[in-house]
């Protein structure tokens, strides 16, 4: 016979489903228990990954549906470069310009009807080039356009989300502007186009009725173009951009999806890592939980090997079982995160949803549910080759004899060089990470962080000995109980390992997440502590948003001026600066400010920026853009290019591409914005703060519109707030990795009662009380879990340390690392977890029937 006849043919699919039902899958259902608690963390981990996707995806995804269903097949949007928009005669030259097939007008504002923000549309006959469901639904206001009489004259179509609008009946629209219209409702739209169109929250107009709604005279906001049939997309915006010139920004329809994006990633891509941290997590518990899968199915193995199986089905049964897990824990994973992200949209803080002006729904990305079916499977398969290996690798034999379920068996040799291998690799990615930290400014240093945990866990591996030995040391020292629990230790490296690593990792994640939290909250609280200075704050904005919009009249100015006790008024106002890539954040101001970019610029650039021959930029932009002191910034205006110099760069927390500070004549001459974001207010010595604020907010209550009267250090507590909200959900999320810690140390322990029943009711029987059984248990659990939180309060320092540098750069600001008496608290508290998952198998080991634990085998 030929040795190609000799070699064994692959086992066919029917063999290995086969092998799988009768060896994997009944001892899946023979531990219930151990089976459930593998599928949980595995599940938890997958549905934060999906959740954290799709609460941040939804901001970005609902952005760029309301988009699609506004531009429809429009190639190209036109918009002003700020919140001004476009002249007629702009619109008319888009709509001239060579391989423009149609130029729609469109106002898209965002206006408070009777109270409730939503969107204000509106535009003419041509939108039904655009053929969105915009234009179907806007079919008859378009009509309608020039022909309503009396009580229909100036009338609007209320979108089904509307609620309180009825046909006949009126609504209040207060636009951005400041101005204020009572419109009467000529019908309410139904129908399902009706209805997906920003979630129904909406007005649609005849396009002159929604520009004196919008407060924009004879301007639109922007101009949605469809190309002529082969012309290149690229080529006409260049060709409109060229035509055009500086004044108006060119894009894609989508490019506020891009913008809300931008503005979110950064607390994305954290929240994401920490999600990611939670899988690491889970991976230690289904590794301890395959090990001990090896070791108690070593007689089946050594029956299979005897009869002639070879290694290779043995290891692939093993990881089919993990691969199985992982792919019913992600399944069920990703359906939980959905419903977790669903219930998460309402609840979004409104600095991100502020972001965008579309109405926020569930929009998960699609990358979501594959990004958690890859993630869990490569943690469950990483996490259970090496018990697969090591049960591959049981000689016939040696499997037959009884043995502690997790000691260490194969060839030294090869133990001791892959360890080797191991200390060097995670040396080496250790310096990896703080080099990546310092090398890079954006979002890849990020990435640090995953490498310097990820060469922890290689170190800590390399280290299992004195790791072991240090464990039971300690557990030695804690009594007589706790000897016994040495010598388990002892004869388990592994397992306790990975239940030490899993303790370190859940603090260290913990302490890194909440003190860099802190330190950002520190320096953004002080970075803006300079509004505090101001008496009273009057905007239209809500008090924890940034108030771009909507604006007060600038007569609002001179009525605050008048009222008793107010010694000076000083008017500002935030627009945002469309440009490419991320949109910039522009301050204009006409008066000696307590704004944060006029207090901390030094004093000559204080005086060119009031007189209009300088800006002050954040050190976001600056660096975004290159600048620097002395340097010349060119702005692109509807007056063409401008030019001014760089008067000073200071700190200033922000998520766009930075803040701009101009004199608001500037903004107003180059941009033609009216109106201001908010005042503050300075009082006369003396005047009794309270009753100033009462006269004001006694005058306010006759405008038409909501306005909010602020104490400076209100507005100072408010940002401080706003920047924990950012990052709530990931201070959040290292909650649930303590939990996971938890249950890891629940399983490991149950595992240990287990396979030590004999050891246990030996004791018993020579006349140990049930008390001290338990207690044997717990002084394990305490040993692993001390020594654990001290190794993840020293990974977490390191790791709040590196965090806190890259959102230094990141941010552009100074941001101290300051130790955070919280970070420690929180570490105890993960360690108390842990602890608390010792309890159920300690009582369990408390109530082993004596005669039953001798003869288990």
């Amino acid at each position: 016979m030929s040795a190609a006849e000799r070699k064994p043919k692959p086992a066919g699919p029917a063999v290995v489903a086969a092998r799988l039902r009768l060896f994997n899958l009944r001892y899946l259902r023979r531990h219930p228990a151990r089976t459930a608690l593998s599928l949980g963390v595995l599940t938890v981990a997958a549905a934060l990954i999906v959740a954290v996707l799709g609460i941040y995806g939804s901001v970005g995804g609902s952005s760029g549906r309301l988009a699609g269903q506004v531009a429809g097949n429009a190639d190209v949007e036109v918009t002003g470069r700020t919140d001004e928009g476009l002249s007629a005669a702009a619109v008319q030259r888009v709509g001239e310009v060579e391989g423009v097939e149609a130029a729609v007008p469109l106002v898209r504002s965002p206006v408070e009807v009777d109270g409730e923000r939503m969107l204000l549309f509106g535009t003419d006959r041509s939108a039904a080039a655009l053929d969105s469901d915009l234009s179907g639904v806007a079919t008859d206001a378009v009509r309608d356009a020039g022909h309503g009489s009396g009580d229909r004259a100036g009338a609007v179509f209320a979108g089904p989300g509307v609620q309180g609008a009825k046909e006949g009946g009126t609504v209040r629209v207060a636009s951005m502007t400041g101005q204020s219209h009572r419109a009467p409702v000529a019908a309410t739209l139904d129908g399902n186009a009706a209805e997906s169109v920003n979630g129904g929250a909406y007005l649609v107009a005849p396009l002159p009725v929604a520009q004196r709604l919008a407060g924009l005279g004879d301007r639109v906001e922007s101009v949605l173009v469809v190309a002529d049939s082969g012309t290149g997309t690229g080529a006409l915006r260049d060709r409109i951009a060229e035509d055009l010139g500086p004044g108006v920004f060119v894009a894609d329809p989508s490019f506020r999806a891009d913008q809300a994006d931008d503005a979110t990633a950064m607390v994305r891509n954290i929240t994401l890592l920490v999600a990611f941290m939670a899988l690491v997590v889970a991976a230690f518990l289904i590794f301890n939980s395959m090990n001990m899968a090896a070791a108690e199915r070593r007689g089946e193995i050594a029956s299979l090997r005897a009869l002639g199986s070879r290694r290779r089905p043995v290891m692939r049964d093993f990881l089919l079982e993990s691969l199985l897990l992982a792919l019913v824990g992600a399944a069920v994973g990703s359906a939980l995160g959905y419903a977790m992200a669903g219930a998460s949209i309402d609840s979004l803080p409104p600095v991100i949803t502020d972001a965008v002006d579309a109405e926020v729904e569930l929009a998960v990305p699609v990358g979501a549910v594959p990004a958690a079916f890859v993630a869990a499977v490569a943690a469950s398969l990483a996490a259970s080759w090496l018990a697969a290996r090591r049960a591959s690798r049981v000689p016939p034999v040696e499997a037959m004899r009884t043995a502690d379920p997790s000691a260490d068996t194969g060839d030294d040799e090869q133990r001791r060089s892959g360890r080797l291998w191991s200390l060097g690799l995670g040396a080496v990615l250790v310096a990896l990470a703080f080099v990546t930290a310092a090398a890079f400014d954006d979002e890849r240093s990020f990435g640090g962080g995953s490498l310097l945990l990820l060469g922890v866990i290689l170190l800590a591996y390399a280290l299992i000995g004195p790791i072991t030995r240090a464990v039971a040391r300690l557990a030695s020292r804690l009594g007589p109980s706790g000897r016994i629990a040495a010598s388990a230790v002892e004869r388990a490296p592994r397992r306790a390992w990975a239940t030490f690593m899993t303790v370190l990792l859940a603090v260290a994640i913990g302490v890194a997440t909440t003190g860099s939290s802190q330190n950002t909250v520190d320096a953004a609280s002080k970075n803006v502590s300079t509004l505090a200075d101001s008496d009273l704050i009057v905007q239209r904005a809500a008090k924890d948003v940034l108030p771009v919009r909507p604006l007060l009249p600038r007569d609002t100015q001179r009525q605050l001026a008048d009222t008793d006790g107010v010694r000076r008024v000083v008017a500002g106002q935030f627009t945002y600066l469309n440009q490419p890539g991320k949109r910039a954040l522009l301050l204009g101001m006409d008066g000696p400010s307590n704004a944060t970019a006029y207090r901390l610029a030094s004093k000559k650039a204080r005086a060119e920026l009031l007189a209009g021959r300088g800006a002050v930029v954040s050190g976001t932009y600056a660096k975004e853009k290159g600048l620097s002191e002395g340097d010349t910034l060119t702005l692109p205006t509807p007056e063409g290019e401008q030019h001014i110099r760089v008067a000073d760069v200071v700190d200033y927390v922000s998520m766009d591409a930075g803040l701009i500070a101009l004199s608001l004549d500037r903004i107003t001459q180059w941009y033609g914005l009216s109106g201001a974001s908010y005042y503050e207010v300075i009082l006369k010595a003396g005047a009794d703060k309270a009753a100033v604020r009462d006269r004001i907010e006694q005058r306010t209550t006759e405008q038409p519109y909501p306005v909010h009267v602020l104490d400076g250090s209100e507005s100072v507590k408010a940002t401080e707030s706003a920047v924990k909200q950012v990052g709530s959900l990931a201070l959040a999320l290292q909650w649930v990795i303590a939990g996971v810690a938890g249950l890891a140390l629940l399983n490991t322990l149950m595992l240990s009662v287990v396979e030590r029943r004999r050891e246990l009711g030996i004791l018993r029987a020579l006349g140990s009380s049930r008390r001290y059984v338990r207690r044997v248990i717990l002084t394990e659990a305490t040993a692993v879990s001390v020594l654990g939180g001290i190794g993840g309060l020293v990974v977490g320092t390191a790791l709040h340390y590196l965090s806190a540098d890259v959102m230094a750069k990141a941010l552009a600001m100074d941001i101290p690392f300051k130790v955070a008496p919280a970070a420690v608290g929180l570490a105890i508290g993960a360690v108390l977890i842990a602890l608390a998952g010792a309890i159920p198998p300690a009582r369990r080991a408390g109530k082993l029937n004596v005669v039953q634990a001798i003869g288990y085998e």
